[in-house]
């Protein structure tokens, strides 16, 4: 039996020493394209993003940054897409929401990129003040008026 509890403790040992890569390796990752997107390198970035998510399906960090890289690519529709996933898979905070929001509005579907800046701003983001102008922007927009007032 003692035997037994030792090689459940080394495989345990060895699981996480595994795992504790894969992270540092995903971290890694993360920053190379942070790097990238800092360099304005959009096309590098979106590579190392596209690639981390393929390898780590279930990476929320993952999917919020690749977004937010299809975000400036212009590529709306795979950004929204991609902050979906970071949602589902359990990107709490308010960036992937604000930048679904951002997605929507630069495809003029108002009314979901509307839904997207009030979830955001029900999560407690900080930029409260400016989702609000957000906000009355797309119902100003919905209602007639085409003028963004600062």
């Amino acid at each position: 039996m003692q035997k037994l509890i030792i090689l459940l403790i080394c495989a345990l040992a060895i699981a996480l020493t595994w795992a504790n890569i894969a992270l540092a390796q995903n971290d890694a990752n993360l920053a190379a394209g942070q790097e990238k997107a800092a360099a304005g390198d959009i096309k590098g970035a979106l590579a190392v993003y596209e690639d981390l998510t393929k390898k780590n399906p279930d990476s929320a960090e993952a999917f919020a940054h690749l977004g937010g890289m299809q975000l400036l690519d212009q590529h709306y529709s795979a950004a929204v897409k991609s902050f979906q996933r970071a949602i589902t898979l359990g990107d709490e905070g308010t960036r992937s929401f604000i930048g679904m929001g951002m997605a929507y509005v630069h495809m003029g579907q108002l009314g979901p990129a509307r839904g997207a800046f009030v979830e955001a701003k029900a999560r407690g983001t900080g930029d409260s003040k400016d989702i609000d102008h957000i906000i009355s922007w797309i119902d100003k927009r919905k209602s007639g008026a085409n003028q963004f007032q600062h």
